[in-house]
Order: structure tokens, then C-alpha cells, then sequence
């Protein structure tokens, strides 16, 4: 796929499960990439992601489709703006983006017991339903509550990545399992619409 093949494809409807995300290239441009059923709702290149870029273009978006759902990677910026824009429609975080954000504080082979059950239990995600994955998450936190408040001598906390892995996992809830919510509506559980793209 070419740049020119990037163009806006006609579609013959206008409620739309919207898909976007965007993706840097060598810190040369940013490239804005919304997408819905398989096809190039919108694009835009901008030289960095920037939260104004995405109400760019979801005003132009507006102009042509209405939005039934979107989903989204975890920047907490693009859920206010989608919240602010579109009260009533309902969001959903990209699984596969949370894997990885965890596993950046996991690491691949996490040392300490909790970062090991945390680590399991971020990879279970794809299969679990809310029910399961907040009992499991709510009960590893309470299981290793003292282990997080320890602190060195110097009065800092020991285990500041993992206690920010069960922040973002905290914060995100919320937005995780949005497709059980409204299973009519067949919303997307990651970005990889537009992850496909990107790699052309």
C-alpha cells in the first residue's frame, strides 16, 4: 500500500464503529488513521499526536457519519475528548495496547510473585469477561496491598512499576469490556484495523 492508496474509500452507510489510532514514522510525521468494517474512514499527517489533530479530524468525521462506537488505545486525553464530543457513545480500550503498556512494567519475565500473577493476569484478557477479570484483578491488589506500600530507605516506594501497572489497569477498567455492554453492536476489542495499515 502506497501513500495515494490512503485515500478516503466510499462507503454506503453512515453509522459507523469508528477504529483509530496513530502511529510515528522515524519522528518524521504522525499519521492519523481512523477506520471502520475494513476501510479508510479518515486520515490525516501531522508532525506529532497532538489531542487537537484528533478533534481535527472527528469534526470532519462528524460532517459524514454518525459514530456508534469507537476504540481506542489508552491515552487518557482521546477519552475525554470523545467524551466531551460524543456523550452518548460508548468506548472501548484496545486490549492488545494494554498488554503491552503492562508488560512495559512487568517486563516479559517479571522476578517478584505479584509481578508474575499481574503479568498472568493482563495476558488473560483477551478471554475474560469483566466479572472474572475485576474479581481476579481486585483480589491480586488486596493479596499484595503491603508489598506495594513498601518503601527503601530513603522513604520511596520499591515497587513503583507495579504499582503503576495496577493504576493504569485501574483507570482503564472502566473501558475494558465496553463490548459486553453492547454486543448488538459488534465493537472492536483493539486497534489492529488500523495496526495492519500502519505496517503497509
Amino acid at each position: 500500500m502506497n501513500l495515494a492508496e490512503l485515500k478516503d474509500d466510499s462507503i454506503d452507510f453512515k453509522e459507523i464503529n469508528l477504529v483509530f489510532d496513530a502511529s510515528h514514522f522515524k519522528r518524521e510525521f504522525c499519521l492519523f488513521l481512523f477506520r471502520s468494517n475494513s476501510t479508510n474512514i479518515h486520515y490525516d499527517f501531522q508532525s506529532s499526536e497532538k489531542i487537537i489533530y484528533y478533534e481535527l479530524a472527528l469534526e470532519e468525521i462528524k460532517k459524514t457519519y454518525i459514530p456508534l462506537s469507537f476504540s481506542i488505545d489508552g491515552r487518557q486525553g482521546v477519552i475525554q475528548l470523545l467524551e466531551n464530543m460524543f456523550r452518548s457513545v460508548p468506548i472501548q480500550l484496545c486490549h492488545f495496547y494494554l498488554v503491552q503498556n503492562i508488560s512495559r512494567y512487568t517486563t516479559k519475565r517479571p522476578k517478584t510473585g505479584c509481578g508474575k500473577e499481574l503479568r498472568e493476569l493482563i495476558l488473560e484478557l483477551k478471554a475474560s469477561s469483566e466479572e472474572k477479570f475485576t474479581k481476579k484483578y481486585n483480589e491480586l491488589k488486596e493479596r499484595y496491598k503491603e508489598f506495594l506500600k513498601e518503601r527503601n530507605e530513603s522513604g520511596e516506594f520499591k515497587h513503583k512499576k507495579l504499582r503503576s501497572a495496577f493504576n493504569v489497569i485501574k483507570r482503564q477498567l472502566p473501558y475494558l469490556f465496553t463490548f459486553e455492554k453492547f454486543p448488538d453492536l459488534r465493537i472492536e476489542k483493539t486497534t489492529n484495523l488500523c495496526e495492519g495499515s500502519f505496517g503497509h
